[in-house]
């Protein structure tokens, strides 16, 4: 702007002269000389957009927010996530929507961070990115900084969107951010770019795998009506695809290739886990997951590719650290580390506080690399490892709660076994680690390690009596007594006669279980342990007065004693005791049961043995009712009550409450009988208990009354 005397003037220039004069009083000519004006075009580099895109409604709508920022800033997005989940396609589709927001045109660069084929550098994708915005050749510098420099030079002023697809690192992407409001930066990549986040202030997008309905649209956009002619087989292949958008597309591929074959000719095909990643192999490399997952593997140093290799020997859907340690023999401060640094590569995910797994495709392959790189015997001596590491921690859990129970966990252990200060704590790792201690002994079965096998049913079935996990505990028994045959071993055939004998009576296989104890003693006989003798012993006289033969039911239970007895085992004692006190009950001698049950209660109590101490003390509840001293029963239920809340064993809680149900109708209080017997029957009947009509008949008799 000039004064000129009392009239401003303005002067203003619109488009890209190659030269500009500003003159006032010109006298004589005027020559000027400039280079031809180069021509810009507007850069418009989006590749095409993925077909029959899906879901991600919440992370385009986030990037739409984000981009309002632009006016003011330089916003920043890393859209993060493991190998296949779509991170590009995301970007891509995202950035033809918004093109209207950035009139200055869209530039797109792939830096190769974990694509086959090599990796691009900061420098060589800068001079592509400025010969895309009208630079010539020959204006290009050649240094780093230089081209940086002149990138961001070039793009000051202007409204325009930036993609970096598949960067490694910050130090592949800071180079090519703009410095100036008015663009906008997107960034894939399989790792966090944490760096970025700090410094940069990028905003972080993390993607997972699709949800099971969204994955079938992907399938169905694709492959149409044979989607929606075979529902349940569509809903297989995605769960064996992870649900992981390339492999679902992938799939889609050769189904359209394959017009004649079914979605469950398919399925039937990726049912054999060991082929499935060479089924979703496609020969375009970049559509081969085998290649994609190799390219990050790759990436990592020769410690990390280890220890990745063996977390995919992991038997469960998910792992602790302490695990992690034990599998790959890492010390735990290293496995940590590691783990870290896998879930930046996004090679492993941890779905809250110290728990990790692997997509289901990862693992595969992983294991794939173990076979290939390590063989059989590493394979195997992994599989050893973790098996008799959650054998050692589960031994560890039932020592708090049950530390009387004989756990037979074998050989020291491997790596650091977790320590529980509580029994509920001890629980809440059981309930945390159940579906892992079943695949643990799956896998040491099947790997042939028959010593751990059998130990492991052994040594954690208290946890599953005390959680109500029945016909599992049944289940690893079956394993547990197959294993036992092919180890020869007479006293791993003896302890899980035993328990399978225990898990039978409770799910009412009277029958069955007899014969199991049956089995129990005679396979005692070789080591003739007196625990496996005097439980066998104790348990057939229990059974046999259930099913109403009680000739030798008070025989069995007083040879069980004497046993336990010889032998110094003062729970045992205890526990037949109290089976003694339930039979004089039966038959209303309750001096007699009163007797039984304080001696068994003294004893549990001079051991530690607090869950036993809490059923004798129902036990002595019931005992009490039944001699007319229901207000005495009351304090011994409350009492057992308190002790399976603390440990967390609900199964108990309800039988005790029951209990108490009936000392309260004893006692005339009917309105609170009805609270606690309703409480009971609410459990047994989430639990599918058959007791549940028993106590539910009780109610509708109260509630008559």
């Amino acid at each position: 702007m000039t004064d000129h005397g009392d009239r401003p003037t303005a002067n203003t220039a619109h488009g890209d002269p190659a030269a500009l004069v500003q003159a006032g009083t010109v006298h004589g000519d005027i020559r000027i000389v400039s280079q031809r004006p180069r021509t810009v075009s507007m850069p418009r580099q989006l590749p095409f957009p993925t077909k029959g895109f899906v879901d991600r409604t919440a992370h385009l709508r986030d990037l739409d927010a984000l981009a309002e920022e632009a006016a003011t800033s330089v916003p920043l997005a890393v859209l993060s996530g493991p190998p296949g989940v779509g991170k590009s396609a995301v970007a891509v589709h995202w950035a033809h929507r918004a093109r209207g927001r950035f009139p200055d045109g869209d530039l797109y660069v792939s830096m190769h961070g974990h694509a086959p084929g090599p990796r691009a550098e900061a420098s060589q994708a800068l001079d592509g990115l400025l010969r895309a915005l009208g630079v010539r050749p020959d204006r290009v510098p050649l240094d780093l900084d230089s081209r940086a420099a002149l990138y961001r030079s070039e793009l000051d002023g202007k409204r325009l969107l930036v993609i970096i697809d598949d960067a490694l690192d910050p130090a592949q992407v800071r180079p090519l951010l703009p410095a100036a409001p008015g663009c906008m930066v997107v960034v894939t990549s399989r790792s966090a770019l944490s760096g970025l986040v700090a410094r940069e202030g990028a905003q972080r997008f993390p993607l997972t795998v699709l949800p099971t309905a969204d994955s079938v649209d992907l399938l169905r956009e694709s492959v149409g009506p044979r989607v929606d002619a075979s529902p349940e087989a569509a809903f297989q292949l995605v769960e064996q695809c992870a649900r992981l958008p390339l492999a679902l597309r992938v799939v889609a591929e050769r189904l359209i290739d394959r017009v004649d074959t079914t979605l469950d000719d398919l399925v039937a095909e990726l049912a054999a886990e060991e082929s499935r990643l060479d089924t979703l192999s496609e020969e375009d490399e970049l559509s081969d997951l085998r290649a994609v997952m190799m390219a990050s593997y790759e990436a990592l140093d020769g410690d990390t590719t280890r220890f990745f290799r063996r977390l995919g020997l992991h038997p469960g859907a998910d792992f602790s650290l302490g695990a992690a340690s034990a599998l790959t023999g890492t010390p735990p401060a290293q496995a940590r580390r590691l783990l870290d640094r896998l879930v930046r590569a996004h090679l492993v995910e941890r779905p809250r506080a110290d728990r990790y797994r692997l997509h289901d495709l990862v693992r595969l392959f992983a294991v794939e690399r173990v076979r290939a790189e390590e063989g059989p015997a590493a394979v195997g001596e992994a599989v050893e490892r973790i098996a008799r590491w959650y054998t050692w921690a589960a031994a560890r859990a039932e020592s708090v709660g049950h530390p009387s129970f004989p756990a037979v966990p074998g050989q020291e252990p491997v790596g650091e076994v977790p320590d529980f200060a509580s029994a509920r704590e001890a629980s809440t790792w059981f309930a945390r680690e159940r579906t892992n201690l079943i695949a643990a002994l799956h896998t040491a079965s099947e790997h042939g390690h028959h010593d751990i096998a059998w130990r492991l049913p052994a040594t954690v079935y208290p946890l599953f009596e005390r959680h109500r996990h029945w016909h599992e505990w049944r289940d690893i028994h079956a394993i547990g007594l197959q294993a036992a045959e092919h180890a020869g071993d007479a006293y791993g055939l003896a302890r899980n006669h035993l328990g399978m004998g225990d898990a039978e009576w409770l799910l009412g296989e009277l029958d069955t279980a007899v014969r199991h104890y049956r089995a129990a003693l005679e396979a005692n006989r070789a080591g003739g342990d007196p625990w496996v003798e005097g439980f066998a012993l104790r348990q057939l006289g229990v059974v046999t007065w259930e099913r109403g033969e009680r000739d030798h039911s008070v025989e069995h239970v007083g040879r069980a004693i004497s046993v336990f007895r010889e032998a110094g085992e003062r729970r045992g004692e205890a526990m037949g005791l109290l089976s003694l006190a339930d039979f004089s009950a039966d038959l209303g001698r309750f001096d007699e049961a009163l007797g039984h049950c304080r001696a068994a209660i003294e004893v549990f109590g001079a051991i530690g043995a607090d869950w036993s101490a809490a059923w004798a003390r129902c036990t002595l509840g019931r005992v009490l009712t039944g001699d007319g001293l229901p207000q005495n029963a009351l304090k011994e239920y409350r009492s057992a009550i308190t002790v399976f809340e603390e440990l967390d064993a609900q199964d108990s809680r309800a039988v005790a409450l029951i209990g108490l149900g009936e000392a309260l109708i004893a006692l005339g209080d009917a309105a609170r009988a009805r609270e606690v017997l309703t409480a009971a029957l609410e459990y047994l009947r989430d639990h599918d208990d058959p007791r549940a009509e028993g106590v539910q008949a009780r109610l509708s008799r109260l509630t008559d009354g």
